[in-house]
């Protein structure tokens, strides 16, 4: 025995426990998951080459674009059925879109039982393997992504065309189309936005622009750039998800689901290596801006020195998607309060001059910030052209994948009813004016809401709950949808792991995840089903339903547990830090 251990070979109980670390149930499922992504390509690359089929084409490559073949990827899924009736291009696109969707939705399923396996099942001692096999699957799935040819959304032409239209032409995006500027170019003819102004921020513009300087006008670098792009951002926010759980010293167990529950999601890596939307950048950006909020709260968060690292790089998040704006507010929530004292002063005794010139600051930085990304684009521009110029994208003004849209198609197909309260509730629905109205209450109630919980617990944990929630109840209502908009809420609902969860925040979480699997269902084509009229109906109560009564159920599940559950006073724990301070309600 002696022997044995000064030679350093493992003695018997090493190589028992070394046996037991190795999670091949893990392994399992990370391959198996690795051989639906692998199939998936398979469909995708076919209805690139479906000619015109009449229907809504959401996974489909532009008709004047051809990427590289990849056989070594593609050939694996030659078994899965070109089509089920007949060899027309409507059969065979909708064979592929309902293979794509299936192959997806059993990826979900794989990966549910992943994360249960690690919650759950897996041991201490293979939390390092499991870490291990979780990266050899993401990169892998998101690198046969990257590589796939074909496309499930052309948004990466359209920020090729605007980036184009800025480093080639040198023209203004927020008030030219590209259409208008380079009618000749080949981007313009594969971009669907090339009659609309740009939609997103600066920060997003000039990127695309500096890119354009160096690829021109040849659409094929842009496929593959911007698909890295977005692998890299995938793997920066699993590391970022990981430094935000350690820094809160939780376990290796917390922290590698934490990990998995971003690097794995099959929305993620359909959304980020393969759709290439700069969303997954927004979200690099918005959970870098909470580490270093995180880094700040240690350091002492009201001083300036401390927390104007996170401030820059949030507002950098909004200035690529204007979207991640209620980060801001939460974040001047919770410097006033903690300059304040809040809750623990009384109001008579709270320094309100110090709380005051901290906001006064900190707004400003942003309002800097934000003068200094759009200036060179506002120059020589009225104010009037300047607010109008927000209101010209089709997202702006349009419908897609919500219940306006549900509306606006019921009353296409039923243009008259006998009912006349269901024709004055679908024209309501139907009306943008009615959803811009709705958007601002609810985002004054968010807003009201988020400023009474800060006071209660001025906290890290109010901010990225508040952050969470406002964002997802802006998804909620929102008249403009795509499946991608549910990045932002999956690259931020791991970090709730960093804190003590009660049952809204379970709920929260489970909606956050259940939504990113029912997303997907955007894509769905149901054109294999006569119901003029429904079919948009149908597909919305199939998105929106299942993440709703998972919330729900999570939380009275939760509250009748706790109930239940005998009365004891407990003592908080040392570990817990005033991040915590929000008792469960």
């Amino acid at each position: 025995m002696s022997k044995t251990i000064e030679t350093g070979q493992p003695i018997p109980n090493q190589l028992a426990g070394q046996k037991k670390a190795r999670p091949w149930f893990m392994i399992f499922c990370v391959l198996a998951f690795v051989v639906c992504i692998l199939l998936s390509t398979t469909p995708i690359a076919r209805l690139k080459n479906v000619g015109y089929t009449g229907l809504t084409e959401d996974i489909a490559t532009p008709h004047n674009f051809t990427p590289l073949a990849m056989p070594f990827l593609t050939g694996w899924g030659r078994w899965l059925p070109m089509h089920f009736s007949h060899a027309d291009n409507v059969a065979i696109y909708l064979t592929g879109n309902l293979e794509v969707l299936l192959l997806l939705a059993l990826t979900f399923v794989i990966y549910t039982v992943a994360a249960y396996f690690i919650a759950r099942r897996a041991s201490d001692e293979q939390m390092r393997v499991v870490r291990r096999w979780m990266w050899i699957g993401a990169i892998i799935a998101g690198v046969i992504f990257v590589l796939t040819p074909g496309m499930a959304s052309k948004d990466l032409f359209v920020y090729a065309d605007y980036g184009n239209l800025v480093g080639a032409h040198g023209a203004n995006p927020y008030f030219s189309t590209p259409r208008q500027v380079a009618y000749n170019d080949l981007l313009t003819h594969i971009d669907g936005w090339s009659d609309a102004p740009s939609a997103y921020g600066p920060i997003w513009v000039y990127l695309a622009g500096l890119l354009s300087l160096i690829f021109g006008d040849n659409p094929l670098p842009y496929f593959y750039i911007y698909r890295c792009l977005g692998l890299a951002c995938h793997v920066l926010n699993v590391l970022l998800i990981g430094r935000i759980l350690r820094m809160n010293g939780r376990s290796e167990r917390t922290v590698t689901l934490g990990m998995f529950l971003y690097a794995l999601n099959p929305l993620m890596l359909f959304e980020g290596p393969l759709g290439a939307h700069n969303d997954v950048f927004m979200s690099t950006l918005l959970l870098y801006g909470f580490l270093l909020c995180f880094r700040a709260n240690q350091l002492g968060f009201t001083r300036f020195k401390h927390y104007w690292p996170a401030l820059v790089v949030l507002t950098l998040a909004v200035l690529v998607k204007f979207t991640s704006i209620p980060v801001i507010i939460l974040f001047l929530f919770v410097l006033a309060a903690k300059t304040l004292g809040a809750p623990r002063k009384i109001a008579r005794e709270m320094p309100w001059g110090a709380a005051l010139k901290n906001v006064v600051i900190a707004g400003a930085l942003f309002v800097a910030i934000t003068l200094a990304a759009y200036l060179p684009f506002w120059i020589g521009h009225g104010l009037s052209e300047i607010v109008r110029s927000f209101g010209t994208p089709p997202s702006s003004s349009g419908a897609q994948n919500s219940l306006m849209r549900v509306a606006m198609n019921w009353l296409y197909v039923h243009p008259h009813t006998s009912i006349p309260v269901v024709t004055f509730v679908a024209h309501a629905l139907a009306n943008r004016g009615f959803w811009s109205k709705v958007d601002i209450l609810v985002m004054g109630v968010a807003v009201l809401a988020g400023a009474w919980y800060t006071w209660r617990s001025p906290s890290m944990r109010t901010l990225v709950v508040g952050s969470l929630t406002t964002m997802t109840i802006i998804l909620i209502v929102t008249p403009w949808f795509y499946s991608w908009y549910v990045v932002w809420l999956v690259a931020l609902a791991p970090i709730m792991l960093a804190f003590s969860t009660g049952r809204f925040t379970r709920a929260l979480v489970a909606f956050c995840f259940v939504f990113s699997a029912s997303a997907v269902l955007t894509y769905m084509n149901l054109a294999f089903f006569h119901l003029s009229g429904y079919q948009l109906a149908i597909r919305y109560v199939l998105m929106m339903a299942p993440p709703i009564i998972a919330a729900l159920a999570v939380y009275f599940y939760i509250r009748a547990r706790h109930k239940s559950a005998p009365k004891t006073e407990e003592l908080p724990a040392p570990s817990e830090s005033e991040d915590t301070s929000v008792a469960t309600r």
